[in-house]
């Protein structure tokens, strides 16, 4: 059952029209309930003893922590206790989600010895639960915030295993804390705006996914299925427009998930902020993934770096090369484990490429060049507050992004092997292939001059909404603010916009969301 399917969206309807006649003390259960019957048609379902056995761990250890604490303060058994829950479930994470940072070198290794072993081991197939790298995190965070005493260990499993498998966010999150979702075990009382918010919210996500991100989806499969034929400036379309598919693939479906959850009265936290607004790569991951930017800053940057052995760098490091250099030298260390988490948590070699080494250079030599801009852009007497200057800015922050998301798409070797075909469009003589832009050669990728249409619309109205949000906090909030007729048109020309147009339907397999495998 995809999050996009006739199928999810009965379940929803008929679990809020249950969800808001029943007690409310029993609004918990129905949720529990609905995310069972929604893992058994949208996973394995065995692999729910994923679930099953890191609630039973975290369950535990947090009781366990608080007892401990309560007959002796200075007991180890709380750390003991909370270090062994971290590796085994990132151990058994690393095994199951994180085959693609061991298995190569295993198989490269064991293979030089053993061949049969090689292929036998190969051919294993480990089954993953649903949303795994998402519950994962989240699960860690719980055991932490327990130890940290951030927050009261939760006495009824059956809730705690709510707060792991709550049914809108397997599917790509967003990464909770407990905290943000204690929400689930409060009643809740029907409002009309939630209802009206959420349904929106689920129109424009269905709007972005299959309506815009599978078109584009289809110009980059097809450019890539044939790279002999489509180079040159087709390695540009791809590398130009894989953000654009993967900005409204992922982000759609967060509106679907946040709006599913708005409807049940669950705020969710929001993922992303209009990115492409950012005009740099700091500010990027300040509004893209938002997050697991978070959760890896509250949960790894921020301990390591007042960890012992992180203060006593800091402090040889000052010492060495004085108070910049050497406070720019310890935040370079944590930086790096920062961005090599986040790497790992995508689960391969390539991501570690894209995401952790290209990010944390860009962002290291960013804070290294600032004085340099400041003052090229003070003696070119820029006007930096400009429309024009914010939209270099922003076209700049994009490439960028594009650049690392190429490694994201295409892995480690064949990612190197696009942006070098994109380089010789300008340094090899007579590659370049201006004339496919006007000759109808990309019609041969399996789209018509609709589809172009309907993806350009598709861009401006992610402009303005993007605009919008950024002026009012949400377009939907200016939207409410119009006179009745308007806002009615709106939301009828956007379901009929993809009622018409969205990929959809008997015959047509709509891709799984980028971010789902994770």
């Amino acid at each position: 059952m995809s999050i996009t399917s006739f199928l999810f969206l009965v379940l929803i309807t008929v679990g809020a029209i249950i969800y808001y006649i029943i007690p409310k003390k029993l609004q918990w259960m129905e949720l529990l309930l609905l995310s069972l019957v929604f893992y058994y048609y949208a996973a394995t379902p065995y692999t729910i003893a994923y679930l099953c056995g890191v609630t039973i761990i975290a369950y535990a250890v947090s009781i366990l922590i608080k007892k401990a604490r309560s007959n002796n303060k200075d007991s180890k058994l709380p750390y003991l206790a909370t270090i062994f829950a971290i590796v085994l479930i990132l151990f058994v994470w690393f095994v199951v989600k994180g085959r693609g940072l061991w298995l190569p070198i295993v198989l490269r290794t064991v293979g030089k010895i053993n061949p049969s072993f090689t292929e036998r081991l190969s051919g294993v197939q480990i089954v993953a639960a649903l949303g795994m790298g998402y519950f994962t995190l989240q699960i860690l965070g719980y055991i932490i915030d327990c130890y940290w005493g951030n927050i009261e260990a939760q006495k009824n499993p059956l809730k705690l295993f709510l707060f792991v498998a709550y049914f809108p966010q397997l599917t790509t999150g967003p990464i909770s804390t407990y905290a943000q979702l204690e929400t689930l075990y409060q009643p809740h009382k029907f409002k009309y705006d939630n209802l009206c918010f959420g349904a929106q919210r689920i129109l424009w996500g269905f709007f972005k996914k299959i309506v815009l991100a599978e078109r584009v989806g289809l110009i980059v499969s097809g450019i890539l299925a044939n790279q002999a034929e489509y180079h040159a400036f087709y390695s540009w379309m791809v590398v130009l427009l894989y953000p654009i598919q993967m900005y409204a693939d992922f982000s759609g479906c967060m509106d679907i998930v946040l709006g599913v959850s708005e409807i049940f009265d669950i705020k969710l936290a929001e993922n992303f902020n209009n990115p492409f607004f950012a005009r740099s790569s700091q500010e990027f991951w300040q509004r893209w993934h938002i997050t697991l930017g978070t959760w890896a800053k509250d949960y790894v940057l921020y301990p390591l770096l007042k960890s012992g052995p992180m203060v006593k760098f800091g402090k040889f490091t000052r010492k060495k090369f004085g108070r910049v250099w050497g406070g720019f030298l310890k935040n370079c260390v944590g930086m790096f484990c920062l961005w090599m988490v986040m790497g790992i948590w995508h689960g391969g070699f390539r991501f570690i490429i894209g995401v952790s080494l290209w990010y944390w250079i860009i962002l290291m030599l960013g804070n290294i060049m600032t004085p340099v801009f400041e003052k090229i852009t003070s003696i070119c007497d820029m006007k930096v507050n400009s429309f024009g200057y914010h939209f270099f800015q922003s076209a700049r922050t994009y490439l960028i992004y594009a650049i690392g998301a190429t490694f994201f798409l295409c892995g480690v070797t064949n990612g190197f092997a696009l942006l070098k075909d994109c380089l010789d469009v300008f340094f090899v003589k007579q590659y370049a292939n201006p004339w496919i832009f006007f000759d109808e050669s990309f019609l041969n990728l399996g789209i018509a001059y609709r589809d172009i249409n309907i993806i350009i619309i598709g861009v401006l109205l992610l402009i303005l909404v993007g605009a919008l949000r950024e002026r009012y906090g949400y377009a939907r909030t200016w939207i409410k603010n119009q006179p009745f007729g308007l806002r009615w048109m709106i939301w009828l020309f956007l379901f009929a916009f993809v009622l018409i147009y969205g990929q959809y339907g008997p015959g047509y397999d709509a891709a799984e969301f980028i971010y789902q495998g994770f």
